[in-house]
């Protein structure tokens, strides 16, 4: 499952890195920190994707075809954080969120200037007032997925070991 799982998040990374560069001034960073939004937010913009894919009326998203709920997802071996996830996908859906007003969360959430080691900081808060706000009101609900399970890594695809098994290490911005 955890195999299953890597290759549809490898995939759906590619659309992250995509929707990246099409957001204004993005590729105008310099490539270190374009690396670092992008391994840094890239599961919290996945998570945010999912909610197209997740029906709140019975729990369950849509995975390899078929709608499944929590239980599908048992053989994972972290039942505290799918079930974070799905706690996620039901908050996410009673916003009701347009298509354009989840692609500027989902820009708000990647283009967070606190992420550590940036070195262009200041470009991308001249572009932020706007989605500070919404990506704000959702950071803690973001926060828990920070963290995977290193042992079941081994056997990710390359792309999904680069975003997720990174040296990065996660502060949160309100303690500084």
């Amino acid at each position: 499952m955890w195999q299953q799982c890597s290759l549809h998040i490898s995939n759906a990374i590619q659309y992250v890195v995509e929707f990246a560069k099409r957001i204004d001034g993005f590729m105008e960073l310099c490539q270190n920190d374009q690396i670092i939004l992008l391994k840094a937010g890239c599961l919290e913009v996945l998570l945010l994707r999912m909610i197209r894919a997740f029906n709140p009326l019975n729990n369950t998203v849509l995975f390899e075809g078929k709608f499944g709920g929590v239980q599908m997802f048992k053989a994972l071996g972290c039942d505290d954080l799918i079930s974070a996830v799905f706690e996620l996908g039901r908050t996410l859906c009673r916003l009701q969120l347009s298509d354009e007003e989840l692609a500027l969360f989902t820009a708000a959430v990647l283009f967070s200037p606190d992420r550590p080691w940036l070195t262009e900081s200041k470009k991308m808060v001249s572009k932020l007032p706007l989605m500070k706000t919404i990506c704000n009101l959702h950071l803690d609900k973001l926060e828990f997925f920070r963290l995977l399970h290193p042992e079941t890594a081994m056997n990710f695809p390359p792309l999904y070991k680069e975003v997720f098994n990174s040296e990065l290490q996660y502060s949160d911005p309100r303690e500084s």
